[in-house]
């Protein structure tokens, strides 16, 4: 079985246990949580290590996790452990994600800018992505002085580049094509 076959499984039967105990949001919040502690190296390597034994590992993700995750989530770790697929558990909890979103409706928005958005920027943008796509918008910010002023979207597979920088090269690439400057 592909890995991405087991984390969409495990993502989907997590989904339906989280919906049937109305603890969507609180899983999701678990799940963003555990997506960045697999980040962390240690945890990773406990996680692909074949050499911990499942007992062992356990009772560090209940250590280490005390009181920062809900039953569900607590219980899920343990299934997953016991089932030999905590080595899944970055990709699952990307898939249980990316799962929330769907069913909230939630598009995720990476804006780069050459500067920092002011709050009233940062409200305006939020308002009319939330009109144009019709749905709530995680806005995800960041800074690249590389591309001297405007914004770059980005919205899944699509991008919007309303860049200094992408005119400046859209310039030089007119006046190269004219032979104005040769």
């Amino acid at each position: 079985m592909a890995k991405s076959s087991i984390a969409f499984r495990y993502a989907k039967s997590l989904m339906q246990l989280a919906t049937e105990d109305n603890k969507m949001d609180e899983v999701y919040s678990d799940m963003r949580k555990l997506l960045n502690l697999c980040k962390i190296n240690d945890f990773h390597l406990l996680l692909q290590s074949p050499l911990i034994k499942t007992d062992k590992k356990i009772s560090t993700f209940k250590t280490v996790l005390k009181g920062e995750v809900g039953e569900i989530t607590d219980k899920f770790l343990v299934l997953l452990a016991k089932n030999k697929r905590e080595s899944y558990l970055d990709k699952i909890a990307e898939e249980f994600i990316d799962q929330y979103k769907t069913v909230k409706n939630v598009s995720t928005v990476v804006i780069t800018s050459a500067t920092k958005l002011d709050e009233p920027t940062r409200k305006k943008m939020i308002s009319i992505l939330t009109n144009h796509l019709k749905a709530t918008i995680e806005l995800v910010e960041k800074t690249d002085p590389k591309i001297i002023g405007g914004f770059v979207l980005t919205v899944g597979n699509r991008q919007a580049d309303m860049s200094v920088l992408k005119q400046l090269k859209q310039l030089n690439k007119n006046f190269n094509q004219t032979h104005i400057l040769n």
